[in-house]
C-alpha cells in the first residue's frame, strides 16, 4: 500500500521529467531524447511493481509526452510509453537478483524498446511528414538510431542513480 510521501516521490518524478522534456523540447529539433523513461522506470522500479501499475503509469507518462512534446507523431507516445514500462518491470523483475544492474538495464531496456516502438509508429503512420522533414527516410532512422541509444545510456544512469537514492532514503526512515 502507497502512503502519502510514495505518492509525493512519484509526483515529483513525474513533474521532474515532465520539466525536463519540455526543456529538451524547447530546443526545437525535431528528434528529441525521452527522458520520461528514466522518471518512470524509477517510479516503476520502486513503487509499482505490478504489471498494471506499470501500464499505468507508462500511459500516463504518454499523455504527458504527447502533450509537451512537438514530435512529428505525438499520439504514437500513447503505444510508445506502456510498451517501455512493461518492458521495463520485465526487465527489472528478472533481474532483481542482480541488484547492482537491474536498475541500469531495465531503464536502459525500456528506452530501447519505447524508442524502437515509436520510430515503427512514425514510420507506419507518418511517412509523409517524416519525408517532408528529413530528405531521406534513412537520415531519420540513422537520427533516431544515435538518439535512443545515446538516450538509453542517459536515461539508464539517471535511472540507476534515482533508485538507489530512492531505495538508500527509503531504507533510511523505516523504523
Amino acid at each position: 500500500m502507497m502512503n502519502s510521501r510514495d505518492m509525493f516521490l512519484i509526483a515529483v518524478l513525474l513533474s521532474a521529467g515532465t520539466i525536463l522534456r519540455f526543456v529538451l523540447v524547447m530546443a526545437g529539433e525535431l528528434v528529441t531524447p525521452n527522458v520520461m523513461v528514466a522518471f518512470y522506470s524509477v517510479i516503476i522500479m520502486v513503487f509499482l511493481r505490478s504489471f498494471g501499475g506499470a501500464i499505468g503509469i507508462g500511459l500516463l507518462s504518454g499523455i504527458i509526452t504527447a502533450l509537451v512534446s512537438q514530435s512529428l507523431v505525438n499520439p504514437a507516445f500513447l503505444l510508445s510509453e506502456p510498451l517501455g514500462a512493461a518492458v521495463c518491470l520485465i526487465t527489472f523483475l528478472s533481474l532483481q537478483y542482480h541488484k547492482r544492474v537491474a536498475s541500469f538495464v531495465a531503464a536502459f531496456a525500456a528506452t530501447v524498446a519505447s524508442g524502437v516502438a515509436y520510430t515503427a509508429l512514425a514510420l507506419s503512420m507518418s511517412s509523409a511528414r517524416i519525408l517532408a522533414a528529413f530528405s531521406d527516410p534513412t537520415v531519420f532512422l540513422f537520427r533516431m538510431t544515435i538518439v535512443i541509444t545515446v538516450t538509453a545510456l542517459v536515461n539508464a544512469c539517471m535511472a540507476s542513480l534515482l533508485f538507489h537514492a530512492i531505495r538508500t532514503y527509503q531504507d533510511s526512515i523505516r523504523p
